[in-house]
């Protein structure tokens, strides 16, 4: 049962690697705490087109707060 258990743990592992390396290489921007976050919210069935959006917009909204605040600075 351990070792089963075991074998699952590298199996995740080496997945989100594998995931990892291919969002950097599609320059998403994520961490690994990130990407966890949007392979748990696709595994539950939300749709991945409007996840993406989703973090687009909020990208967008972070740069126009900076940029706010640099100019009142």
């Amino acid at each position: 049962m351990a070792s089963a258990a075991s074998t699952n743990l590298n199996a995740v592992r080496e997945t989100m690697d594998v995931l990892l390396e291919i969002s950097r290489l599609l320059n998403t921007g994520l961490d690994m705490e990130s990407l966890s976050i949007c392979v748990r919210l696709c595994e539950q069935g939300i749709n991945p087109e409007a996840l993406s959006a989703v973090i687009k917009e909020l990208r967008k909204a972070s740069e126009t707060l900076k940029a706010s605040e640099n100019s009142t600075n």
